[in-house]
Formats: structure tokens, C-alpha cells, sequence
């Protein structure tokens, strides 16, 4: 692929989110397969520019490059020197240099931002780079993301128009790549809007550390299975926003209970974190969880690690007889690596990333069901594990394949020099 240049913008690694972080990860593992010499700069929160220091993009194929909203207008990071330095000298700033630069700008939005349900400044931060992109005169390309919803005709006008200058835009489900067809209206070059399919479910997992890895393996001795529990979903605000059916804490805590009354171990697998524990983070709502338990039944689970990357618990995650979880990519780590899983989802994203797997009918809805109900039907997914490993054999594994061919798509189209060469690989 020679020296292809890409910036990546909405998926931030080490920021604590490991669906986020398995978002960049899939894009860098794959710029490392297929892109070898390449440079990807992933741009996140931090301050200058920093190499890869994992060692596992040999050749400095990958690099950090920090940018922000800032009132620190003055920084190089903050977006006005951006802005700035795009309509005066870009050379003279690190990020506008690498726009300019750039063969093409990847966008994920964070997988599920590109909308104003999380508010007007969360919708402005994921819509910086891509007016960047615009600026810098280079192909904007919309990796798999959902698409809304927009609570206000301003939101969705900004959102229109960036769909429509996209140079190509994935969905990453077919409800999603609905309503991207309905944004992009009816007189865009239809080969333009793709029906894509998650980036994640092309994460390369990563075996841990010894002592971690060791830990899960001798779990896996006796029936092992694994629960998400989102600390998203824990409060009064997350039930109103969300419109969830019933107490989550309870749910969760109740369906944990019957599964090590079944005679299983549960490792409780935390998927984002918040330095201290507090907010939203998942090693709070697990704290909580097994604060109502048992003293014998906290003896029958175990928390993992959450300092793990998101490669590094996809690997644990596919040790597991099951899985069940609420955070969304926590249950794609189960799915691309066929290990039968549950979600119990807020979103109808996690159902339309279940239906491209043939296991839609293992996604139970917290705004529908709660309490026993809910985990009655959790627990029937766990009874019929044997038959979701089966269906995911037989779909799962050609999801994975999209996931990666579709990167090699984007690369291709992002080398071609030669509009007329881009127009063909849209075809």
C-alpha cells in the first residue's frame, strides 16, 4: 500500500472506554496488516505528538496526535489554532499538517456520538474533525457507526450535510444504514453509503500478562461465564434518558445471583473506567453489584483487572463458557470470537450488531423487561449456549471477514490518487 497517510478521528486509545479503544485498535491492527509503511495518526485528547509505545505496530505505523476544544485557545492543540492554521499555514501546526497530509480522514464518532442525544457539545466535539477533513479539501470517510437519532432540526441539518459531503459512510447495522440512507436524501450516488458492520469485530485479541491469563485459565476449569455491568445505566438520570424498564442495579445484581446458584463462576468484566471508580464506570457498578450478594456467592466471582486494553479482555472474554453484557462492545469481543453471548441493551444499536451475527433473539431489551423477567430470559441464553455457538459458527465468522474487507476498501480508495480511480471503487 507504499506510505498512506491517515488520520483517524473518534476513537480515542487509553481514554479508559475500551469499546472506544477497540475501535482505534481494529483500524491500527488493521493499518499494520494491510498498510504496512503506512502512517496512521490517531488523534485523542492528549498534548503534541507521541509515538506508539505498545510495541505492537513495529515501524512507527501508528502515532498520537492530541487535539481538543480547549479555552486554552492559544495551545497548538486547541481547534482555533486548528482552524487558523488550515486557512493560513498548516505546515506551522502539528494537526493541520497531518489533515493536509493525509490521503484520506477516517471518522468514527465514537461509534455511537454522531447524534445530540448526549447533548450540543458532545455533538460539536465529534463534528470538529470532520469539518476538518472539509477544510483540508481531503476525503472525509465515515467508518461503521450509527447515525441519530437527532432530537432537533438543527443537529440533523449539521448532520446532513456532513453525510453528504462524505467522500464514502458506513453503518455499522442495517437500522443504522437506514437512517443514513434517509439523511443523505434520495440524490446521492447511492455507492457512496455502505451497510458495514462494526470495526471491533476485527480487533485482534491479545493475551494478558501472564498472571491475568493464568487467572482466567484456571476459571475455565469449572463452568465460567462472564457479565458486563454498565455503571452508564445505574442512575434515576440513566433510567429517564435511557426509558429503562425497571431497576438495572437489581436486574443485574439478580441475574448474577441465579447464575452462580447454577453453578457457574462469574467473572464480572468491567469495559469502561474511570480513574477513582466513580461517574460511569463499570469497576463502580460492579462494586455495588457485589455489595447485594451473598458472602458466598462473592466467593464464586471474580473481577477482572480493569487496567486490561480492549484486546486483552476480548482475549479473556473468549476463555468464557458465556457472556452476557450491556456495553455494547463488550458483547462484540463475545461475537467475533464465537463465544455464545446475551446482551441486555438499552439501544437498538446492540440489536441491529446482533442481527448481522443470526443472534438477535440473545438481546434482551432493558427498556422492555426487568427483574425476573429479564433475567429469565438471560438465563435462557445461558441454557442454550450450545445452539448461539452453533449460529455463530455459521454468521459470525463472515461478519469478522466484512469487518476486515472493508477496511481494505477504505484504504484502497484512500490511495487512489485519481478521482476517477476513487469513482471506481465505489462501483
Amino acid at each position: 500500500m507504499g506510505e498512506l497517510r491517515l488520520v483517524l478521528a473518534g476513537a480515542a486509545v487509553g481514554n479508559g472506554n475500551r469499546g472506544v479503544e477497540a475501535l482505534g485498535r481494529s483500524v491500527a491492527d488493521a493499518v499494520q496488516r494491510e498498510a504496512r509503511g503506512g502512517r496512521l495518526s490517531i488523534l485523542d485528547d492528549g498534548w503534541g505528538v507521541r509515538p506508539d509505545s505498545s510495541e505492537r505496530y513495529p515501524g512507527g505505523s501508528v502515532e498520537y496526535v492530541g487535539v481538543r476544544q480547549s479555552r486554552r485557545w492559544h495551545r497548538p492543540e486547541s481547534w482555533a489554532q486548528v482552524r487558523a492554521a488550515q486557512s493560513t499555514f498548516p505546515a506551522v501546526n502539528a494537526v493541520a499538517r497531518r489533515f493536509r497530509e493525509a490521503d484520506a480522514i477516517l471518522d468514527l464518532s465514537a461509534g455511537d456520538s454522531f447524534t445530540d442525544l448526549y447533548g450540543p457539545t458532545r455533538l460539536r466535539t465529534v463534528t470538529l474533525p470532520k469539518e476538518a477533513a472539509l477544510r483540508a479539501g481531503r476525503p472525509l470517510i465515515l467508518l461503521p457507526q450509527t447515525y441519530g437519532p437527532f432530537t432537533t432540526p438543527e443537529a440533523r441539518a449539521i448532520a446532513r450535510r456532513l453525510v453528504r459531503a462524505s467522500a464514502l459512510a458506513y453503518a455499522r447495522d442495517p437500522w443504522s444504514y437506514e437512517q443514513l440512507l434517509e439523511l443523505a436524501g434520495d440524490d446521492v450516488d447511492p455507492s457512496r453509503l455502505r451497510d458495514g458492520v462494526d470495526v471491533a469485530f476485527a480487533l485482534e485479541p491479545r493475551k494478558p500478562a501472564a498472571e491475568v491469563a493464568t487467572q482466567v485459565e484456571q476459571l475455565a476449569a469449572s463452568p465460567v461465564v462472564g457479565v458486563n455491568v454498565s455503571g452508564l445505566l445505574l442512575d434515576r438520570e440513566a433510567h429517564d434518558r435511557f426509558g429503562l424498564a425497571g431497576d438495572y442495579l437489581d436486574t443485574m445484581t439478580a441475574l448474577v445471583a441465579s447464575l452462580v446458584d447454577a453453578g457457574t463462576h462469574v467473572l464480572l468484566v468491567p469495559h469502561v473506567h474511570v480513574p477513582g471508580g466513580g461517574g460511569e464506570s463499570d469497576v463502580n457498578a460492579i462494586t455495588r453489584l457485589r455489595e447485594r450478594l451473598g458472602t458466598d456467592q462473592v466467593r464464586r466471582t471474580t473481577v477482572l483487572s480493569p487496567e486490561l486494553d480492549a484486546a486483552e479482555v476480548k482475549w479473556c472474554i473468549s476463555q468464557l463458557d458465556w457472556f452476557a453484557g450491556s456495553r455494547m462492545h463488550s458483547t462484540i469481543a463475545a461475537l467475533s470470537t464465537l463465544t455464545p453471548v446475551a446482551a441486555y441493551a438499552y439501544s437498538d444499536k446492540t440489536r441491529g450488531v446482533f442481527e448481522t451475527c443470526g443472534v438477535e433473539d440473545q438481546c434482551v431489551d432493558a427498556r422492555d423487561v426487568s427483574g425476573a423477567e429479564a433475567v429469565e430470559r438471560l438465563l435462557a441464553g445461558y441454557h442454550s449456549r450450545a445452539r448461539t455457538a452453533t449460529l455463530l459458527s455459521e454468521h459470525a465468522t463472515s461478519t469478522v471477514e466484512r469487518s476486515r474487507s472493508q477496511l481494505r476498501e477504505v484504504f484502497a480508495y484512500a490511495r487512489r490518487d485519481d478521482p476517477a480511480d476513487r469513482r471506481s471503487l465505489r462501483r
